[in-house]
């Protein structure tokens, strides 16, 4: 016969229920109960309780350490390992009551734990009186603000899950207010302190609850957990600290104006002193703990043996003088984290956990805290006594954290139970006053980030040396249905409830190319001076040409530019209009407006206009010969004082010639130099353009060369060949230079 669910008398001894008002009793516990696991680094503890009044009444208490480290600061590293620790403790619990348990409460460490400040204002109508609805869309507006700020700063370490947020203050028309509810005005906004937890650190404690046969009933913080064991509700309208030390980390939660208003957490906490006896005595992880349990005053030897087999006998004293740089660390390492999210030293401090029992600990916190001995202390067990009774003793600091998350379940909900359909699927709910859409989407799993969506990425970047953000898509929020009626988060739902979800869609992520900055695209080339130039839209990425496809990333730097004028040209170019005569296609052209097209030929010299009635010195002229002077137009201009020239006064010789090249944006030293550095070279050979590249062993180019750009081969004479460089004769070993015109031919005999 299986053995029946222990009741406590009024005497409080334990007695067997054997009637069938007990087992109606028993029933109703097991359905009742509250079962709560503290997974710590060094061991696991588990409590089996039933909410009867105010008190939280243990019914069972089970604690294992883990044999080897499966553990590591507080998170799961061994899942099978864990599993197998918890479930003996869940299996012993079983036994020890008589029932299985099936649902189970669960704290997260904050090893990972990231805490982000964050705000959120909305307009509202004038004269509308602001409601519960509208109040939580503020406050889950500004956690989805904290949510993208901390994914945006550390996108690399994945998603987030909120296990909690404070409201630090509101504000109605920028005045601050303890309520916003009935009150009317033109703006709101809220400050909030949300708390976050990477993903795969709530995924880890959900498979590992999962692989003994356990679903989690309630997930919270261990600082939050333990606050609620030592701290009750009406002192934290004080400015306290309360510091949980287990052996991987040591989590703190600051209250102030009645309500836990910061989490914080150090990687540093028990394990410290013992690796630290290790090092000192060589001995295993199990003597070192031994040895640490030794030094709270109870005993006058510490008895221990080495990794060599060496038997020692030292005195408490000796070794907390050994491990007195670890201590002094773990204090100050405390202390920094409290004053750092506090931004002062608090009215008190209370420690908890395991790594509490330090000797010399509230001392030095003290001491660096700059407050008052008897400010700190290790937690307080008054309120635990009046919050919690039962057969077993619980009142150790070791057990503020899994009495703290059984009595976080049980404040959550009151007698009795409900359930609703969430998408087909039924949830059982513990009732606790008025629940609303967002209470069960949340036990359900949901996350805030589905409930209204994230925003897209945005890109910021460098415009023309200005600062740029191109803003990411706006997202969609969670369509909820209740009853198959459009429902909002804060809509009061009630047993048999039917909830459908549709989960929120993300903003699109801001993809820019350069299109989107240019719009009309459209590029196309001139020629100036001979000199082929990119018009149209120019863009450059980071230095490099881009096209009009071409992506946008964060950081990047975009030089954009439109050439579509005369004057967009001269700008480019860094040419003055006012002292060079310009002709497009031929024509005299001083509006800098000129439009310019495809396949345009612009031609400059460096002469004031005509109708500026400067007369330049004759010796700035250009000399040329006859058959120069009627090339280039510039000289004629010089020479006549009068009109520009038109194509046909422009003779053109049977054979094609270059004309003298005119004065280009650049000097001739300075084409020379950017030649001799490996530059392309820009000429023209028998009257067509040529590019011609640097050659690889960085030698400068011969008038020999150009015969690779020709159809003459020297070694079959058709006549006599000509060689003219700049319309001069030219041998074969001239130097070629930017902007040369070149003819090389056979002259028929």
């Amino acid at each position: 016969m299986p053995r029946q669910l222990p009741a406590s008398d009024q005497k409080g001894k334990v007695s067997h229920m054997t009637t069938a008002a007990d087992q109606a009793a028993n029933k109703r516990v097991r359905e009742d109960l509250i079962f709560a696991l503290d997974i710590g680094t060094r061991s696991i503890i588990g409590i089996v309780g039933e909410q009867r009044g105010d008190v939280l009444h243990v019914l069972g208490v089970e604690r294992m350490d883990h044999p080897k480290r499966a553990m590591l600061d507080g998170q799961i590293e061994d899942i099978e390992q864990t599993a197998k620790i918890a479930g003996l403790v869940k299996e012993r619990l079983e036994k020890k009551l008589g029932l299985k348990l099936h649902h189970v409460c669960v704290a997260a460490a904050g090893r990972a734990l990231k805490t982000q400040l964050a705000e959120y204002g909305m307009d509202i109508k004038p004269g509308e009186a602001i409601d519960a609805a509208k109040v939580s869309e503020l406050e889950l507006q500004a956690v989805q603000q904290a949510y993208e700020e901390i994914f945006e700063t550390r996108p690399e370490e994945g998603d987030f899950f909120c296990v909690g947020y404070s409201v630090v203050r509101y504000l109605l028309d920028g005045y601050p207010i303890s309520t916003l509810t009935g009150h009317r005005g033109k703006q709101i906004k809220t400050e909030i302190i949300a708390t976050f937890l990477p993903d795969e650190v709530v995924e880890s404690l959900y498979t590992t609850m999962n692989r003994i046969g356990l679903s989690v009933a309630s997930l919270t913080l261990e600082p939050i957990a333990a606050m609620n064991a030592i701290i009750p509700r009406e002192l934290r309208l004080l400015n306290l600290a309360l510091v949980d030390i287990g052996a991987g980390t040591s989590d703190i939660a600051i209250c102030k104006g009645g309500s836990i208003a910061a989490y914080t957490m150090a990687t540093v906490a028990g394990d410290e002193i013992s690796e630290a006896i290790i090092r000192e005595y060589l001995v295993d992880f199990e003597t070192a703990e031994q040895m640490k349990l030794g030094l709270d005053g109870k005993i006058s030897r510490i008895e221990y043996t080495d990794i060599l087999g060496f038997s020692y006998s030292i005195s408490p004293e000796e070794v907390l003088e050994k491990v007195a740089p670890e201590v002094e660390n773990l204090c100050s390492t405390i202390c920094g984290r409290i004053l750092e999210v506090n931004g002062q030293a608090p009215a008190a401090v209370f420690l908890v956990g395991g790594g509490s029992q330090l000797p010399f600990l509230c001392d030095r916190v003290a001491e660096k805290l700059g407050i008052d001995r008897n400010k700190v202390a290790v937690g307080s067990n008054n309120y635990m006594k009046k919050a919690v009774d039962g057969a077993e003793e619980v009142s150790g600091p070791e057990f503020a954290t899994p009495v703290g998350i059984a009595l976080t379940a049980a404040i959550s909900r009151e007698q009795g139970d409900f359930s609703v359909t969430v998408n087909g699927s039924q949830t059982r709910l513990f009732k606790s006053g008025v629940v609303s859409v967002m209470d069960v989407l949340s036990f359900c799993g949901y996350q805030h980030n589905q409930l209204i969506g994230r925003s897209g990425r945005s890109v910021t970047f460098q415009l023309n040396g200005l600062p740029k953000t191109v803003r990411g898509g706006l997202p969609l929020p969670a369509a909820i249905r209740l009853g198959g009626k459009p429902a909002i988060l804060s809509t009061q739902v009630r047993p048999g409830d039917e909830i459908e979800v549709e989960p929120a869609q993300h903003g699109a992520d801001a993809a820019p190319v350069m299109q989107d900055l240019a719009g009309d695209w459209n590029p196309f080339t001139v020629q100036l001076n001979g000199i082929p130039i990119l018009a149209g839209t120019v863009a450059l990425l980071n230095g490099e040409a881009a096209g009009p496809q071409t992506p946008i990333q964060n950081q990047d730097d975009v030089q954009l530019s439109q050439i579509r004028t005369l004057g967009d040209l001269c700008e480019s170019q860094e040419l003055d209009m006012h002292s060079c005569c310009f002709w497009i296609n031929g024509q005299l052209c001083a509006d800098a407006l000129h439009p310019l097209e495809e396949g345009d030929e612009v031609f400059y010299a460096a002469v004031p206009h005509p109708g500026s009635g400067v007369q330049p010195p004759l010796e700035e002229a250009p000399s040329a010969g006859k058959e120069e002077a009627e090339a280039a137009p510039p000289a004629a201009v010089l020479e006549q004082r009068a009109s520009p020239p038109v194509q046909e006064e422009i003779r053109v010789s049977p054979v094609p010639q270059a004309p003298v090249a005119p004065p280009v944006v650049r000097q001739r030293a300075a084409a020379e130099e950017a030649a001799a550095a490996g530059k392309i070279l820009h000429v023209q050979i028998n009257g067509r353009r040529h590019a011609l590249p640097p050659k690889p062993d960085g030698a400068p180019y011969q008038f020999v060369d150009m015969l690779n750009y020709v159809e003459i081969d020297p070694s079959k004479p058709e006549g006599n060949i000509v060689l003219r460089l700049n319309g001069k004769s030219a041998s074969y070993l001239e130097a070629i230079r930017e902007g040369d015109g070149i003819d090389i031919y056979w002259e028929k005999q």
